[in-house]
């Protein structure tokens, strides 16, 4: 398995330049590099005990400060990728994000069908929550997954590595807790189906989760799984 891109360091090493750095972390693609990425990772290695829980950060705040004081009493990192807007909406979040010791991602900036959009809306949409995570963080965020679909496509792929993430991120388990389908089945969907190196797909604002997140911590510890961020579970280039 390749690694995804690792040069942009965390939000204390990048900081200083923010604003002004934007342009050249959202400029044109070096000379030399015709080609997308090549397509989405899925999972870390299969021979580590690890399991990285990834976020699609949307939905109500006070849910959101909830589920991260779980994660925080708990020490459990974990990756957020989150949507532009809501970050916009509430600048507070993504230093919460950050300082608790969890990766933050990009994952577009109004949760779009990725696939459906035309070229220049992609763009805008992939570019919007890059240059919000650098007006908050200083850079653009560590990873990106597309929204609205698990994923993604030659033109997606792309898009992204146009501005500086060259590897999307996908996951070979999914809780489904977006459907709300209870505490239950939460820790179910997840439970039957991790192991080694599973990249997890949960979400922020739903209940379901939130009620789900102690029973699956302790199961996934029972079973020998340690959660980690995906900068520890897939390394740097």
């Amino acid at each position: 398995m390749t690694n995804p891109d690792g040069s942009v360091s965390r939000r204390n090493l990048l900081k200083l330049g923010a604003v002004a750095g934007a342009s050249s972390l959202l400029g044109a693609l070096p000379a030399g590099i015709a080609e997308a990425a090549s397509p989405d990772i899925s999972n870390g290695s299969r021979s580590m005990p690890q399991v990285a829980l990834t976020f699609h950060g949307a939905g109500d705040k006070a849910m959101a400060n909830k589920l991260l004081g779980i994660l925080k009493s708990t020490q459990t990192p974990v990756t957020v990728f989150a949507v532009g807007a809501w970050l916009k909406a509430d600048n507070s979040i993504a230093k919460r994000i950050l300082d608790d010791g969890h990766d933050l991602g990009n994952h577009t900036m109004n949760h779009l069908q990725s696939k459906t959009l035309s070229a220049a809306k992609l763009d805008s949409e992939i570019s919007g929550c890059a240059t919000e995570l650098i007006s908050l963080i200083g850079n653009h965020g560590k990873f990106f997954r597309p929204s609205g679909t698990q994923y993604s496509t030659a033109l997606i792929r792309k898009t992204a590595l146009k501005y500086g993430y060259k590897k999307c991120i996908s996951y070979d388990v999914d809780s489904h807790d977006y459907q709300d389908v209870g505490k239950a089945a939460v820790v179910k969907n997840v439970m039957s189906t991790v192991k080694n190196g599973s990249i997890v797909s949960l979400h922020f604002g739903h209940q379901d989760t939130i009620d789900a997140l102690p029973t699956l911590l302790t199961q996934l510890h029972a079973k020998g799984l340690t959660p980690v961020t995906l900068s520890t579970m897939l390394g740097t280039i």
